[in-house]
């Protein structure tokens, strides 16, 4: 760069500097006055609580989206397939020995914390979706999903609808619709739906009642695209449509709770469906434990917790039960305190190799390809998302791109 000299008397040199001072402020506003490029584009990811794979066959909504787009036939869940946990998985693209919630009920040893279907996110050890999107300088929004209520590390999503007791799948479906039409759209959206996980519990997943559930969940995706085509979006959004997990039928129910030798806190014992974490305290009430559940060992499977199979761990952090008790499917443990007024009829959270446990996974529109493959994990999702939306913060998940 050339400096030019400039000569005169010092009042016109005062002048001339005074000129470049002003000449140089204004660019500096021009420069960041100008609108910055804005991602325009959104991925909306919904998920449908508790819908098999094999559930959505000629159900419309989701024809549709098969028909324009993409679909893994059977979407496997992560140990346990429980809805905490694999919900996790969904929005940090790891497994539960990676991402800490390793039940939907269970123990924090180190800090004496219980969790219990919390919806607080900083129980999450690894980063979701919504935050790597804030980070990234996206905007994000999220309705009831599991794991979301509060701030991750201090970063929380631009838009929020936290789940309550009331809240009901028009007012999900209303605020999607109200999101998409704003003039600034978030880039992500990711929002819970009750799918047919109350009705498979209640009813069995070969139900009738099981079957309307999953019909009016293709509705609800019928109408989201017909808003997404009359806004003139179909080549700005991604709409992504999961579960979290399958559903069986349940035969038979266990006594475990009462068959654990319990005086006190401990043993703590955290029933979750098919999953049972027991907590220790010391020697002897592992020496107890273990021989209880030895008498038991023709009706479930047991293991130690240095002794659990790699498929089957929830990692070996304090959250895992030094013991980690898994029934057969199709049999549950009865809950340890059995206040429960109504007989299960359906179940989960059992080995995702079995394929009761398969969910859905489909997708249409921008950046989405239009094909068909047989399996994939729910721990796909994540980076999938992060790739459509252009974030690079995904070495530490354990997925990889579906697309």
């Amino acid at each position: 760069m050339q400096f030019l000299l400039l000569k005169g008397s010092p009042k016109k040199m005062k002048k001339i500097k005074k000129i470049f001072i002003l000449i140089f402020v204004f660019l500096f506003f021009i420069s960041f006055s100008k609108p910055q490029t804005a991602n325009e584009d959104t991925v909306i990811l919904i998920s449908f609580d508790g819908i098999r794979w094999d559930a959505v066959e000629n159900v419309k909504g989701f024809i549709q989206i098969e028909k324009e787009g993409f679909r893994v036939k059977k979407m496997r869940s992560v140990f346990p397939s429980l809805t905490f946990p694999a919900h996790a998985s969904i929005a940090t693209g790891t497994f539960p020995r990676k991402h800490g919630i390793v039940s939907s009920v269970f123990l924090e040893k180190n800090s004496g914390k219980r969790f219990s279907d919390e919806k607080e996110s900083e129980w999450l050890l690894m980063p979701p979706l919504w935050v790597l999107a804030e980070r990234n300088g996206l905007k994000s929004a999220v309705c009831a999903w599991p794991l979301s209520q509060g701030s991750w590390k201090g970063t929380s999503p631009s838009f929020y609808k936290p789940y309550t007791e009331d809240l009901k799948d028009k007012d999900i479906e209303d605020w999607i619709v109200n999101l998409i039409k704003r003039q600034n759209k978030p880039n992500l959206i990711m929002a819970w739906f009750h799918g047919a996980d109350h009705p498979g519990h209640k009813f069995g997943p070969n139900s009738n009642e099981y079957k309307q559930a999953v019909q009016r969940s293709g509705e609800i995706i019928e109408r989201i695209i017909l808003e997404i085509k009359k806004a003139n979006l179909t080549n700005k959004v991604a709409l992504l449509v999961t579960s979290d997990h399958g559903m069986t039928e349940v035969k038979n129910e266990i006594d475990l709770a009462s068959k654990i030798p319990k005086r006190s806190f401990y043993p703590y014992i955290a029933i979750s469906g098919p999953v049972a974490n027991i907590y220790v305290e010391n020697p002897k009430q592992f020496s107890d434990v273990k021989n209880s559940l030895k008498m038991l060992k023709n009706q479930f499977l047991f293991f130690e917790k240095s002794e659990i199979p790699f498929e089957l761990s929830t990692g070996d952090s304090s959250r895992s039960g030094d013991f980690l008790a898994v029934c057969k499917i199709g049999d549950i443990f009865k809950p340890f305190k059995n206040d429960r007024t109504e007989v299960l009829r359906g179940m989960h959270g059992y080995p995702p190799e079995n394929l009761d446990m398969c969910g859905i996974f489909l997708g249409v529109g921008k950046n989405v390809p239009h094909k068909s493959i047989e399996g994939a994990s729910i721990t796909d999702i994540a980076p999938t998302v992060a790739k459509i939306l252009n974030i690079k913060e995904t070495e530490n998940m354990d997925g990889k791109e579906l697309f």
